[in-house]
């Protein structure tokens, strides 16, 4: 990311974006693995629990910074390739 000076903004390149999406997949991937659910996805039987809060909270930030992960609900994202 860098600041650009005369329009007092700052930009991000696709680079940068790819690197971050590709942290946040890694992250839900050990999320899922920590709580022995399947990295391919997974449905829940019940409440939302700790696993599928985090989760979402990293989908949630990806979809502030605009990028798109794949999906926008806890366990629909294939993460098992990272």
């Amino acid at each position: 990311m860098q600041f650009h000076a005369p329009t007092n903004q700052f930009t991000v390149s696709a680079d940068d974006l790819s690197r971050a999406a590709g942290y946040l997949r890694w992250a839900i991937k050990h999320i899922r693995l920590g709580h022995q659910l399947d990295p391919k996805g997974y449905q829940r039987p019940g409440p939302m629990d700790d696993p599928a809060f985090a989760e979402a909270g990293i989908l949630d930030a990806a979809k502030t910074l605009g990028i798109d992960l794949g999906a926008d609900r806890p366990g629909k994202l294939d993460v098992s390739a990272e």
